[in-house]
């Protein structure tokens, strides 16, 4: 059972009514996750950066080469946790004795062999709720100095240290110390908030500008000697004052032009003082200063209401950053950016070599954003269908906030893909949209590559979507490993040298999206080739149904029929056939195949009207999101004419809807029942008790919400085509 009191269920509440639980569903995943943007925090380019594979690196023989065997350097940054005793793995790679302290504890101490081999060891840490200490200590040996942390899952875990220091704390990255030869004592490890100036280390990277830095402007010291070239400084500002005017005063040292909210205000040609009389309402305002250097460059300047003086302050929350001003450049005249491009934070702006971004006026120090949502601006392959369907919800219940939600989410990733390209570059690893920075698997692209494409059909525009989809449709033509037969299948170490059932839904729905995007029929053939190529490996005669898993190891199917695998396959199948032309040569095939599964899984509908997590096995607990998978797919088969027992397969799906409404849905919105994430076995015991369910587990809240859209098409259809026994709304 799936744990939830009957009286508890949102049937007790309003029975199997459809919106009522589209409402609750939608309503409970939008509250819990609203829509935000990416966590904006300063980087300085000198610190400790990321390799590709997400792991920060402490090449310290580098950075230290008068460095001595024994000495100390020590490593000090804090990570986040939203809950308390939350495991944390990590991946570690010594290059020297390395032990690692988290909130003062030891978790961590390489083993000499280690250390010589360079072996990658797992470590883990249980962290408290809130910031959590983590110090890293090096001893410098003759055969290294430093090694590799972070994280030991590059695609779903992936954290970011911020510096703890009281003068940057918010800063992404690590402190480290110049070598020492006492080590600390380890309750005078540093500790969040304290100060990094006036103790027993020294810390890099350096803090604040030297002497002869400090004596010029900004825009000299962020971009040098600029004859000829241009800079932006960026500031908001908030009017207190109804109505009245104000005054923008300062000097500069070279031409300038002023913008409030994107308009001019100023512009002078030659250098010296000026006293402009501007009209500014009460409230926030953005003020952009553009100046073009001559021998020299820089510019104060201070808006004045009355007597006094409006204070400024950062334009947007960066996080460890400094002063109120963000500076952008320098651009020669060919790459000088629009006004209307500056405030468009996904941008990577053009200047001629590697491309630059907004910084602040500190040592080598720029922006960067970063994912730190639990979930909106994510993207995943289980997001993509939940995405699915709370767009489809939207739709059904005209509720244009669900669409535009959406959007918004689909629309953030898709914009912000070029810059994380470019600060992928930059850095080694980014900070946000990680499953797509080294795309490697259909996981990575096809799910959420296919909700993109459908919600492009509601918006019209998503920055960047169409040339995303033309890359991952190139991977999956090009890229993606294939078996000489054609057939997707994994060859990276998650489950390597397998073709897992799961698959279909990673490619299918992206397949047909692209085509009916691009008019290539090619699309749609490859997508209709690759299930009868998985029906080859997977498809089990005795049962009627698809193992999970082939293992070409092993030369041996799972022989495992685990509910969402199935799911999978046969809520694909009803994708592809929505889209594939009735005169294609397959259609036939694919229609039997639909058909024949469709019979199979109508065999093991339990009497609470939910599948199993291992379909055909009575001790398996009853599963949530194949179960949805299956009143999809069956209510779009019956309205389709794909399915000939029109009673049968309607009546299932309505039991099936029934039970999900009385098992899987409280009055909250809260859904259970849904296995987590699965990784593949030849013993069913594992899909039975190994593979637990999650609470509002994202595998299954868009599904669950499809098929009560599905649901609801099916009623009507039925409605309309008088069938009305099987009514029971």
């Amino acid at each position: 059972m799936t744990n939830l009191q009957i009286q508890d269920s949102i049937y007790g509440k309003t029975g199997a009514d459809i919106d009522a639980a589209l409402y609750g569903l939608s309503n409970r995943y939008v509250a819990e996750h609203p829509a935000q943007p990416y966590v904006y925090r300063a980087f300085n380019r000198e610190g400790i950066q990321r390799a590709e594979d997400f792991r920060y690196r402490f090449n310290l023989d580098e950075r230290f080469p008068e460095a001595q065997p024994g000495q100390h350097s020590y490593a000090w940054g804090k990570v986040w946790s939203d809950v308390s005793d939350a495991e944390l793995q990590w991946s570690v790679t010594a290059y020297c004795p390395l032990e690692i302290f988290v909130n003062g504890r030891s978790i961590y101490r390489s083993l000499p062999h280690e250390e010589n081999e360079r072996q990658t060891k797992g470590c883990g840490s249980v962290l408290g709720q809130g910031w959590n200490d983590v110090v890293l200590k090096f001893t410098k040996t003759r055969a290294g100095f430093g090694g590799a942390f972070g994280t030991s899952n590059t695609k779903w875990v992936i954290y970011h240290s911020v510096i703890a220091s009281e003068e940057r704390e918010g800063q992404e990255g690590w402190l480290f110390s110049e070598p020492t030869q006492q080590p600390l004592p380890v309750e005078q490890l540093p500790k969040a908030g304290q100060s990094e100036i006036g103790n027993s280390l020294n810390w890099h990277p350096r803090l604040g500008w030297q002497a002869e830095e400090q004596a010029v402007s900004p825009f000299s010291r962020l971009f040098g000697a600029g004859a000829g070239r241009t800079g932006f400084a960026w500031t908001r500002l908030h009017h207190p004052a109804v109505g009245g005017g104000c005054r923008i005063k300062g000097v500069a040292a070279s031409a300038i032009t002023v913008f409030i909210d994107g308009q001019q205000v100023y512009h002078a040609d030659q250098p010296g003082e000026f006293d402009v009389p501007i009209d500014l309402s009460f409230g926030e305002h953005s003020l952009i200063i553009k100046q073009t250097a001559a021998s020299e460059w820089g510019v104060d300047a201070a808006i004045w209401s009355g007597d006094r003086i409006v204070p400024f302050s950062s334009p947007i929350e960066v996080k460890g950053g400094f002063g109120n001003w963000l500076y952008l450049g320098p651009f020669a005249e060919n790459h000088i950016p629009e006004i209307g491009q500056l405030n468009e934070l996904y941008r990577v702006f053009e200047d001629g070599e590697q491309g630059t971004y907004w910084r602040i006026d500190a040592p080598g120090t720029w922006i960067r954003p970063y994912m730190e949502a639990a979930l909106f601006g994510k993207w995943n392959y289980p997001l993509g269908v939940t995405l699915y369907g709370l767009l489809e919800a939207g739709r059904k219940l005209k509720r244009n906030e669900l669409v535009r939600y959406v959007s918004d989410h689909v629309g953030q990733s898709t914009s912000w893909y070029a810059y994380m390209k470019w600060d992928q570059r930059q850095y080694g690893a980014p900070g946000i949209l990680h499953p797509i920075a080294h795309i490697d698997s259909l996981d990575d692209c096809g799910s959420f590559g296919s909700i993109m494409l459908e919600a492009l059909k509601d918006h019209g525009e998503l920055p960047g979507a169409e040339r995303l989809a033309h890359e991952i449709g190139r991977y999956m033509a090009q890229v993606q490993e294939k078996l000489p037969d054609g057939a997707f299948y994994r060859e990276h170490p998650h489950g390597a040298n397998t073709l897992w059932a799961d698959d279909l839904y990673m490619a299918v729905p992206f397949l047909c999206r692209y085509y009916q995007l691009t008019g290539d029929e090619s699309y749609v053939t490859e997508a209709a080739k690759q299930f009868l190529l998985y029906k080859k490996y997977l498809f089990m005669p005795k049962s009627g149904m698809m193992s999970h898993v082939f293992d070409f190891k092993q030369r041996l199917a799972t022989e495992v029929p685990w509910g969402r695998g199935n799911g999978w396959v046969l809520f694909s199948l009803s994708e592809l056939l929505a889209v594939l032309p009735e005169e294609h040569n397959l259609r036939g095939e694919l229609l039997g195949m639909f058909q024949a599964l469709s019979a199979s899984y109508l065999a093991y509908q339990s009497e609470e009207g939910l599948w199993r997590q291992v379909i055909d096995e009575m001790d398996a607990y009853l599963e949530t999101s194949c179960t949805a998978m299956f009143i999809y797919a069956y209510s779009r088969g019956v309205r389709s004419g794909w399915l000939p027992d029109v009673s049968a397969f309607a009546e299932s799906a309505y039991r099936a809807w029934e039970g999900l409404t009385r098992h899987s849905i409280d009055a909250k919105g809260n859904l259970y029942g849904v296995c987590r994430g699965s990784g593949y076995s030849f013993s069913s015991h594992y899909y039975k008790y190994d593979l637990h369910t999650q609470l509002n587990d994202t595998h299954g809240i868009g599904i669950v919400l499809l098929a009560g859209v599905e649901m609801h098409r099916l009623l009507v259809w039925l409605k309309e085509n008088g069938d009305d026994e099987l009514i029971q709304e």
